[in-house]
C-alpha cells in the first residue's frame, strides 16, 4: 500500500508548453527562460532542439531566413500561452513577434509532428510516371485533330464562305467627323 506521500507526489498534474524562440539567442538566454518559468513550477526541461534556417519558418511568416529553438517543458501550476509569451519576453529581452507558445496538443503541433512512412520520390526521376500519355493532345497530332473538327464544323454549317463585312463608306466617314 502506498503512504500517502506518494499518492500526492503521483498525483501532481502538470501543464506541457512549447516554447520557441526565433534567430540568435543572447548569451544566457536559455537558463533565464528557465529561470522565468519557475514562476509556475518548472516540473521537466528538455535540451534545446535548433531547426536549420529557413526561408519562411512555420511558426513565424512574418520572418525570413531565420532559425528557430524549441524547449519542450513541463510546469505544475496552469497558465495561459499569452501570459508566458509576455513573460519570457520581458524577462529574456527577446521581441515578443519572435517568441511562441504552445500547447503540444494544439493542431499546428499535431499537424508539424506528422510523418509520412514512405520515403519521398520525385515523379521524374521514374519510368513510369502513372496516369495517361498527354501525346495525343500535344504536337501535329493535335493540330491534325483541329483540322478535322474545323472540316466538320464547316459540313455542319454548309458550305458558306464567310467574308468580312466591312462598314458603308458613309458611316466611315461619320466616325471620322466625331473623332
Amino acid at each position: 500500500m502506498n503512504s500517502i506521500k506518494e499518492i500526492l507526489n503521483e498525483s501532481h498534474r502538470t501543464y506541457p508548453w512549447k516554447i520557441g524562440i526565433a534567430g540568435d539567442l543572447p548569451e544566457g538566454c536559455e537558463q533565464q527562460i528557465k529561470t522565468c518559468m519557475e514562476k509556475w513550477a518548472v516540473a521537466s526541461w528538455s535540451k534545446v532542439k535548433k531547426t536549420p534556417i529557413q526561408e519562411r519558418p512555420l511558426d513565424f511568416p512574418q520572418l525570413e531566413n531565420i532559425d528557430v529553438h524549441y524547449w519542450d517543458a513541463e510546469v505544475r501550476y496552469p497558465s495561459t500561452r499569452e501570459s508566458v509569451q509576455e513573460y519570457i519576453a520581458m524577462c529574456c529581452d527577446v521581441p515578443a513577434s519572435h517568441i511562441i507558445v504552445r500547447h503540444p496538443d494544439e493542431p499546428q503541433e499535431q499537424y508539424q509532428e506528422v510523418k509520412d512512412e514512405k520515403e519521398y520520390e520525385p515523379m521524374l526521376t521514374q519510368e513510369d510516371m502513372g496516369g495517361e500519355s498527354g501525346q495525343a493532345d500535344v504536337g501535329s497530332t493535335r493540330v491534325m485533330d483541329l483540322l478535322k473538327e474545323l472540316e466538320k464544323a464547316k459540313k455542319e454549317n454548309g458550305d458558306k464562305d464567310y467574308k468580312a463585312e466591312t462598314p458603308a463608306d458613309d458611316k466611315m466617314n461619320d466616325k471620322a467627323v466625331l473623332s
